[in-house]
Formats: C-alpha cells, sequence, structure tokens
C-alpha cells in the first residue's frame, strides 16, 4: 500500500502542463494593471504579451532554488557537530532562506491578485480559469512544502544546538572533576620541619634552648675567669 501511495503521489503530469503551457501562450496580459511588487520582484522590464505566465514561471523556478538552498541547510544541520560548528554558515543560509519565502508569498499573492482580476475583466473562459486556478494552487502547494520543510530543518537544527550544549557541559563537569581527584602537586618543598619523619632532629631551636646556650657561655667566661 505505501508503494502505491508514493507511486501514485509522483504520477507523469507532462500531458497536463503541455495543456496549461498552451493556454499560456493564449493569454493576453494587461501590464497596465500589474501590481508593484510583482514588477519589484521581477524587474520593471515587463512584457506585456503573457504575465501570468512569465510570472507564474519565474516563481515556480525561485520556488525550486529555494528548496535546494534548504536542502544544503539540512545537510549543513546533519554535518554539525561539537568539533565541526558550522554556526556562521547555518545562520547566512537560513537568513537567505527566510527572505526567499517572504518574496515569494508576497509574489504569489500579487500573482493570484493578477488573475482574480482578469477573470474579473472576463479576460478568460471557463477552461482557462480552470488552468489558471489549477496553476496558482500548483504554486501554493509547492511553497508550503518548501516553508514545512524549512520548519523541520530548523527544528531539527535547535535540537542540535541543545545537545551539542549539553555535550560541552558533560565535558567541563568531568573536566572539574578531574582536577578535583587529581589536584596538581606542589612544587615548593616544605620546610624541614614540616616533615614528617625526623621531627626531633629537625625542629627548628626554641627560644628557652638560646637562652640556655648564653646562660652557659656566660658561665664559661666565669670560670676561666677564676682560674687565672
Amino acid at each position: 500500500m505505501a508503494a502505491a501511495a508514493g507511486a501514485s503521489s509522483y504520477r507523469d503530469r507532462t500531458s497536463e502542463f503541455v495543456s496549461i503551457s498552451k493556454t499560456w501562450r493564449k493569454i493576453e496580459g494587461n501590464a497596465s494593471n500589474l501590481p508593484r511588487s510583482l514588477n519589484h520582484y521581477f524587474g520593471d522590464a515587463m512584457p506585456d504579451r503573457s504575465e501570468f505566465n512569465r510570472n507564474a514561471s519565474k516563481i515556480g523556478l525561485r520556488i525550486h532554488q529555494t528548496s535546494q538552498k534548504i536542502d544544503r541547510l539540512s545537510n549543513l544541520t546533519r554535518r554539525s557537530s561539537i568539533f565541526d560548528d558550522r554556526s556562521r554558515e547555518n545562520e547566512e543560509l537560513t537568513a537567505l532562506i527566510k527572505n526567499d519565502i517572504t518574496a515569494l508569498n508576497i509574489a504569489l499573492s500579487d500573482l493570484q491578485t493578477l488573475q482574480n482580476m482578469e477573470i474579473t475583466a472576463g479576460n478568460y473562459s471557463g477552461d482557462k480559469i480552470f488552468h489558471l486556478t489549477a496553476i496558482c494552487d500548483d504554486l501554493k502547494s509547492r511553497l508550503m512544502h518548501a516553508t514545512k520543510q524549512f520548519q523541520d530543518v530548523l527544528t531539527t537544527r535547535t535540537k542540535n544546538i541543545k545537545a551539542h550544549e549539553n555535550r560541552k557541559q558533560m565535558f567541563s563537569t568531568v573536566a572539574s572533576r578531574e582536577t578535583l581527584n587529581h589536584p596538581p602537586s606542589s612544587l615548593t618543598e616544605p620546610p624541614p620541619w614540616l616533615s614528617s619523619t625526623g621531627t626531633s632532629e629537625t625542629n627548628p631551636p626554641s627560644s628557652a634552648s638560646i637562652g640556655n646556650g648564653v646562660q652557659v657561655g656566660r658561665q664559661l667566661r666565669y670560670d676561666l675567669a677564676y682560674d687565672k
């Protein structure tokens, strides 16, 4: 069942698009009523014939290019790691994709406005209206799919960033514990009298012993003088 569903979602629509293309060639555009944002998005030098056709084709191409950027961002997100941080490249590409999606939404809205203006003016037959509506719906569906894919990539990227931060914190905690368990040895040797061995031999002379020595010296001089 899954294989059948996958096959049906990728059915050959060549004949349908050929029919739509033939319809586009017959459509007379109205350049004087073209929304300004379309002129700004695609340039001021817009031809008078088949405006809807040309604008829809450019929007479709731009959606395809944006989808390629989203694929690149997805690959960068998967390859990023704590030792291979590509945050700057990710941020730059993310900003470009956001700008593209915003511009595409505006252009697609203006394309829909142009279509409604032509339908209201009675320039299209029932078949033409059907084909043009199918084109707009297809572009909207593609843009929605690209937007959803972009949101999924951003969600994955956010999870990866949190995971990287947790790993950094874990490594930092382990390093701190190693430092506490194995402190660096001191390079300064303690004084001999602070050593645990040879306490009786290495104790510094006390003030009492120094005083006794002075008294002994005085007594020795007295004895020598008396003998003389």
